[in-house]
């Protein structure tokens, strides 16, 4: 109780009991007057909590002013004061709503009582009032939370007539209808502090609603992972031309890009002749024309009926590019990997757009295919990363041109991981190399298929021959067989051609042709010089 207000004719009276109520209350403010109109004309400048009013009083008696009190002002505790030959008008005012009377001559022990219950009463009713705010806005939040929740849920998997009836009635939507998302582009900024998410998100919802009002009646929403705000914009008969509603949203865009620093790609679903069943088909409409904003970089807002052409599946059929690329790769070629990075993305997006999912998943099988020429040079737990950062890397991407930027950055890091490893590794890996041509000599190896199984270029591979063996890849592989062939011929009876076959010469003929070649004799003359140098040396 901070202002206390005494209204008596009676100066002296006024005084004495102003005097009693500032040592019982020293800390609030005790004000006079002495009729009824003065008192009112006190009280629009300064509001009181409690009043003392005679009843009999000149200009305005007590009465007449408690009367206009309780019009103008609520909450205060008025309090007469009577004798007893007005009683009867002390019970009139607690009528008009007095709070409690005193009767004169008044005791100090009276006044601190009735200020005593006074406290307690106002401090019950500010008790009350606090709880009564927080049921109501309790009620008023759970209920915003049911309807969000039915507007979502018609939105996305429909809901039953007698539901959709109850959400058409309490947003007044229209008949006719068509859904719009504001898409987020990082939508970080709703997921930051309660607070400021919510005002964010009151906010959008507030301009958006604001832009629409001239074409229809509108009820904006956030889907649960606030990802894109949904809004059903709703209308009596054709509606708005797209053109119109197209810059409606952009003008919303702009102003949250200006105002609050959030930047939005708008979807806008086809018209809905129906709302309570094609609503769904809109919304679906209107998700996938904001999705398609990650190849049409330069659009902010897009209608469905701009990409519904232009959609096409995307199945994978990189095979060719991720041979090129690993290549690429293999030699040091950064230029080639460029290069082949934009023959393919031409290719992809000629004459449509796939599905950006099915656009990541193809590329991500890409990678992963293509890290196969580092794995080998790293322990598995760093691959495993390396593989896991790529994928996130790749997956947060907003737009096709930061794809293509971070998928080029990613090729170059594998190169240099081979890069790095090749100047101090390629030494012992060309001795796995030589051992395993040692000791799968009797295959059908190739120069491709060797340095494929090593993770090298066959150039780089055939170069490695030529400079540190002095011959070349298909010579040494023919030394090593002739030599196989020798021993064989020395140490058993084996016939000729099962020789040939053993060592890895599929044709017969041309084995023979390969060892006189090479010895000056056929592979029978070989053995029977053989032979006969052993019978002389008995």
């Amino acid at each position: 109780m901070n202002n206390i207000l005494v209204v008596d004719d009676e100066a002296i009276q006024r005084r004495v009991l102003a005097s009693m109520i500032r040592r019982a209350l020293p800390a609030s403010q005790v004000w006079e007057a002495n009729n009824g109109k003065a008192a009112l004309e006190l009280m629009h400048s300064q509001p009181m909590d409690v009043v003392f009013t005679d009843i009999r009083m000149p200009i305005m008696d007590g009465l007449d002013f408690i009367e206009k009190l309780k019009q103008s002002f609520t909450g205060v505790k008025i309090i007469i004061l009577s004798g007893f030959r007005y009683f009867e008008y002390a019970q009139r005012a607690i009528q008009l709503g007095a709070y409690d009377y005193l009767l004169k001559p008044i005791k100090e022990e009276s006044i601190t009582e009735i200020l005593a219950r006074v406290r307690e009463s106002i401090d019950r009713e500010r008790a009350r009032q606090l709880e009564n705010e927080r049921i109501k806005r309790q009620l008023t939040s759970t209920m915003s939370v049911y309807y969000d929740q039915l507007l979502r849920d018609w939105i996305t998997h429909g809901i039953g007539g007698a539901k959709f009836q109850e959400m058409k009635e309490h947003f007044s939507l229209r008949a006719r209808g068509t859904v719009l998302v504001s898409r987020l582009i990082g939508e970080e900024l709703l997921i930051g502090q309660e607070d400021s998410a919510s005002r964010v998100s009151s906010m959008m919802i507030s301009r958006m609603e604001s832009c629409l009002q001239q074409v229809g009646l509108s009820v904006s929403f956030f889907k649960e992972d606030k990802s894109h705000m949904i809004t059903v914009l709703t209308y009596d008969g054709p509606g708005p031309a797209l053109e119109s509603l197209t810059e409606l949203a952009h003008r919303f865009r702009e102003q949250m890009l200006a105002q609050q620093g959030i930047v939005l790609t708008i979807g806008i679903g086809g018209p809905c002749g129906e709302l309570s069943g094609r609503g769904r088909d809109s919304y679906r409409e209107a998700v996938e024309a904001a999705s398609f904003r990650y190849f049409l970089t330069a659009d902010s807002v897009i209608p469905y009926s701009a990409i519904a052409g232009r959609i096409r599946s995307m199945h994978y059929d990189l095979l060719k590019e991720e041979e090129a690329l690993k290549e690429a790769i293999r030699m040091m070629k950064s230029d080639l990997i460029t290069a082949t990075l934009d023959k393919l993305f031409s290719r992809l997006l000629e004459g449509g757009f796939p599905y950006p999912d099915q656009w990541l998943k193809s590329f991500l099988r890409m990678v992963y295919g293509i890290a196969t020429v580092i794995k080998d040079l790293m322990e598995e737990r760093k691959y495993k990363q390396l593989l896991s950062e790529t994928e996130s890397s790749l997956s947060r991407c907003a737009d096709v041109l930061e794809f293509k930027d971070r998928l080029t950055a990613i090729l170059l890091e594998f190169m240099n991981i081979l890069r790095s490893n090749r100047s101090n590794l390629h030494e012992s890996m060309i001795e796995k190399c030589i051992a395993y041509i040692d000791s799968h000599y009797m295959e059908d190896l190739s120069l491709e298929l060797v340095a494929g199984r090593f993770f090298f270029s066959p150039n780089y591979l055939s170069s490695f021959f030529k400079n540190h063996l002095g011959m070349t890849f298909s010579k040494y592989l023919s030394h090593i067989r002739l030599k196989k062939a020798i021993e064989l011929l020395k140490s058993t009876d084996m016939k000729v051609y099962e020789i040939a076959s053993r060592v890895g010469f599929k044709d017969d003929k041309y084995f023979f042709r390969v060892f006189r070649g090479r010895f000056g004799l056929t592979p029978d003359e070989y053995r029977r010089n053989l032979l006969v140098e052993g019978k002389a040396r008995e």
